[in-house]
């Protein structure tokens, strides 16, 4: 675990600045490694995009790995934050739920460093150190950044993603923030959830909430429990094997609204677009 200098961190010498532009075709993120935060979290994590405050909001703090190098050299800090731009823009900023609420989501990021290796035998997820991250502790999801290829994978709140993982990252994101489900088959992480999963066919059949979308179908996982997923074959986020960052589908929306519903005093605008339709910023 790496921390900057004392005098770097005071001076605020190698945080960012947001700079969103928006013209007619995209909506650009850039983070450069020289300029002041417009806010902060303690004295390690620093604001990339803040539209609200932490208690009416998701907040995502991103999180580099050791291999980006020493982050007291603005070159490696430069590439990290390019990174996180990135994954802000051609991730998050692809999903039409995230973008129709966007100001209920704000991005940080830390310069205390992480390790994400490959798994230990037998296993499918990658053997990760994670930095004391006390400043962030008011972060629903905490994502470590790594250049290295590796099949990804969240627990809690605590999620690793390749940084040119865009679905991976809002895949994993989505696990951390609302607690849904994978939904592909068969080694993912699976758990009763309506109205997306079922320990049975008479519970997903029966529930009035998936009635709008309802094709139950089952599948068995490697561990031998059988789930029963209401959406049949439609692919959104929560299912797809690919690089395209798809929609949620309605029912991952059901749980995803009631989360963002929770926060204090705010409106939740409803996706246009539900997967398998996709979006892409106009």
């Amino acid at each position: 675990m790496k921390l900057l200098p004392d005098p770097l961190r005071s001076a605020f010498g190698f945080v960012a600045m947001i700079l969103l532009l928006i013209s007619g075709a995209a909506c650009e993120v850039t983070l450069s490694a020289t300029r002041t935060p417009s806010a902060t979290r303690g004295t390690t994590v620093f604001a990339a995009l803040r539209w609200a405050d932490p208690s009416r909001a998701i907040d995502v703090v991103f999180v580099p790995d050791d291999d980006y190098g020493d982050l007291s050299v603005t070159a490696n800090r430069q590439v990290f934050l390019n990174d996180v731009a990135d994954m802000i823009d051609t991730g998050f900023y692809e999903n039409n739920a995230i973008v129709n609420n966007i100001s209920l989501f704000n991005f940080w990021f830390t310069t205390v460093t992480g390790n994400v290796g490959p798994p230990a035998a037998g296993r499918i997820c990658p053997t990760v150190t994670w930095p004391d991250l006390p400043d962030a502790a008011f972060a629903e999801v905490k994502v470590l950044l790594h250049p290295n290829v590796l099949r990804d994978c969240a627990g809690g709140s605590f999620v690793t993603s390749e940084p040119t993982s865009y679905r991976t990252v809002v895949h994993e994101f989505s696990h951390g923030a609302f607690g849904l489900p994978d939904e592909y088959c068969c080694d993912g992480g699976y758990w009763n959830i309506p109205p997306i999963l079922y320990t049975s066919s008479a519970a997903c059949n029966a529930d009035p909430v998936n009635v709008g979308w309802r094709n139950c179908q089952s599948y068995t996982a490697n561990s031998g429990s059988v789930w029963w997923r209401s959406e049949d074959t439609i692919i959104d986020i929560m299912s797809s094997d690919d690089d395209t960052v798809w929609e949620y589908g309605p029912a991952d929306w059901v749980i995803a609204r009631g989360v963002l519903t929770a926060l204090p005093h705010v409106s939740v605008g409803e996706p246009s677009v539900f997967a398998p339709d996709a979006w892409v910023w106009p």
